[in-house]
């Protein structure tokens, strides 16, 4: 209990500090930053977050710990992160759609999160290093339009207790079931059942409980 109040006002000017700045941040972009952060969260050195025009929201619950380099963008999109999660150092979070942690999340070093629509993550869910999580894509047409302005979507649900191991992607339109393993290196493009272990370039079942 002592180490945790000495913590506490230890990093409380951290937390004003990163406070003004977003509300500072959001007035200088011509944006509507609605921020309700508990007063607990832990902020480590070196918190990039930047913020695009529109309506956007930054919900954190109390316990949450972001280390060190961790990178936010903003663009219009909304936030939230479920009490006792922890962002890990490098990680970069970009959001114009709706990224929910529910709690007890783990998002491990140099991630990256790339939300376009909609990205949920159940309770306990939670990744090792150098994973992708993007719900949306680029690709060519017809035309000589360049192909980084075509832009296409679907949510991903990653369920309760999931974990998803180093360096592997998990794409666009996405449903993990819960208590589900993706193993290293894979590349998750479709639906996985709750209780599986899937692995490989495309990921496949490998063992079902």
């Amino acid at each position: 209990m002592v180490v945790r109040r000495l913590l506490y006002f230890r990093d409380r000017p951290r937390w004003w500090k990163i406070l003004i700045a977003l509300r500072i941040r959001a007035l200088v972009a011509g944006a509507d930053l609605n921020i309700d952060i508990a007063r607990n969260v832990r902020f480590g050195r070196g918190l990039k977050v930047s913020i695009s025009p529109g309506r956007s929201t930054l919900r954190i619950s109390p316990g949450v710990q972001f280390q060190d380099d961790v990178t936010i963008h903003l663009q219009g999109g909304t936030i939230e992160i479920g009490p006792g999660s922890s962002i890990r150092q490098g990680s970069i979070i970009h959001v114009a759609g709706s990224l929910l942690l529910e709690g007890e999340n783990i998002i491990s070093y140099y991630n990256v999160i790339h939300c376009t629509e909609r990205i949920h993550l159940g309770r306990y869910a939670s990744t090792n290093e150098f994973v992708t999580i993007v719900d949306s894509r680029h690709f060519h047409d017809d035309t000589e339009r360049f192909f980084y302005e075509n832009v296409e979507s679907a949510p991903i649900s990653i369920g309760e207790n999931v974990w998803i191991a180093n360096k592997s992607s998990v794409l666009m339109g996405v449903t993990i079931g819960s208590k589900s393993i993706v193993a290293a290196h894979a590349v998750v493009h479709k639906d996985v059942p709750a209780g599986a272990v899937v692995g490989g370039i495309p990921a496949r079942v490998i063992r079902q409980s």
